[in-house]
């Protein structure tokens, strides 16, 4: 796997038309290994050296805390009790809380150099969030901004979380970004306090439209809605590549 990965970056090193967006289908991966290729891609946009990129992917089961401290009160079972089910605690780069993450999520992490008119981050989440809201609502499925509280951050259908939000900027690089709870074991997730949000439940696409969500699909609605909120071109070079095709902003994806 870290093969793979480092071979990737390898490959956008040649590509340096700031006109594009690459976009890195790569699949279920450790978190430890995503960690290292967004620390390794951050950098090198910061140089210039490679071109804004979009990655998909899924983690193996696992939490994750991000800048801020955990709070112990946020684990409703002792950590070792995780632990024997495979899933590990780990800091991550990202801001927020105590998040569960599992194969069933699709995570997009945009690697960004924002532009000068967009170094806002208030209004660069508000737009992560538009990619999901636009995303479920091509599936019927209606959801909400919550803004009461900052861990809010994120979406909810029925008062239930159905999208994840975490992001770090720097020098103007975004990295992180957003998890969409597609379909799944939730079961997990009943022992913490996501966020740090008391009595909050995750919800998944599966279980709003009573049947699993096709990945596929859902990769090119996110990815439709990306380009034409963030007014960007993408290429794409991952397992959802169609014959080496450049979608324009204005492009409709074909599924």
């Amino acid at each position: 796997m870290n093969e793979i990965m480092m071979d990737t970056v390898t490959d956008i090193d040649m590509i340096l038309d700031e006109s594009n967006v690459e976009v890195l289908d790569i699949g279920v991966t450790k978190l430890d290994l995503v960690d290292r290729l967004i620390k390794d891609l951050v950098v090198k946009r910061e140089r210039d050296e490679v071109t804004d990129t979009i990655l998909l992917l899924s983690h193996e089961p696992v939490l994750t805390v991000g800048a801020r401290q955990l709070n112990p009160d946020d684990l409703l079972r002792p950590l070792h009790e995780f632990k024997k089910d495979g899933i590990e605690l780990v800091k991550t780069g990202r801001g927020g809380g105590l998040t569960y993450h599992w194969p069933g999520q699709l995570n997009c992490y945009p690697i960004l150099k924002l532009r000068s008119e967009e170094r806002n981050i208030s209004d660069y989440m508000y737009k992560l969030e538009e990619i999901g809201l636009r995303t479920l609502k091509s599936f019927g499925i209606d959801a909400k901004r919550k803004r009461d509280k900052t861990a809010q951050i994120g979406l909810w259908h029925n008062d239930m979380k159905i999208a994840s939000m975490g992001i770090s900027v720097s020098r103007w690089v975004t990295s992180y970004g957003f998890a969409l709870n597609l379909m799944g074991d939730l079961e997990p997730s009943r022992h913490i306090r996501p966020c740090g949000l008391k009595d909050v439940k995750l919800i998944t696409m599966s279980s709003v439209l009573g049947y699993d969500p096709d990945r596929e699909m859902v990769k090119r609605e996110v990815l439709h809605n990306f380009a034409n909120v963030f007014k960007r071109n993408l290429n794409f070079q991952g397992q959802i590549a169609r014959e080496n095709k450049v979608y324009g902003h204005e492009s409709r994806i074909s599924v």
